[in-house]
């Protein structure tokens, strides 16, 4: 009888146990889904002097100012500059550069000119 009664003692926080583990799973949040335009790759083929007459930044020539002045943290702005060449806007959230939101947060400030070299391969 005792070791019944030690086996149902030791299955309900178990149970319980796995009980929270399931819900909490089913609670985390999905990935957000990236919200790409035909916009976001319109500026690959631009002259450096085309950007700065449309007022982007462009994101293989840009320094650490600029780019902090687009309201990117310091770690983010650090990434940026080390994964360069860019060969579109759309490499920051491809190569994980930047996140959805930081990217919808400088989207329509930034590209890319002459985005034809190749990219650097580790």
């Amino acid at each position: 009888m005792r070791k019944k009664a030690a086996i149902i003692l030791c299955t309900i926080p178990l149970g319980a146990g796995v009980y929270f583990l399931v819900r909490s799973l089913s609670r985390r949040t999905r990935a957000a889904d990236i919200h790409v335009t035909s916009e976001d790759l319109q500026y690959e083929d631009m002259s450096p002097g085309e950007l700065t007459v449309q007022h982007l930044v462009d994101l293989n020539a840009a320094d650490c100012e600029q780019l902090s002045a687009l309201g990117l943290d310091p770690p983010s702005v650090e990434r940026l500059i080390e994964n360069r060449p860019y060969r579109s806007k759309l490499d920051l959230i491809s190569r994980m550069i930047l996140t959805e939101e930081a990217y919808s947060r400088i989207r329509d400030k930034v590209g890319v000119a002459e985005g034809r070299e190749p990219v650097k391969v580790a």
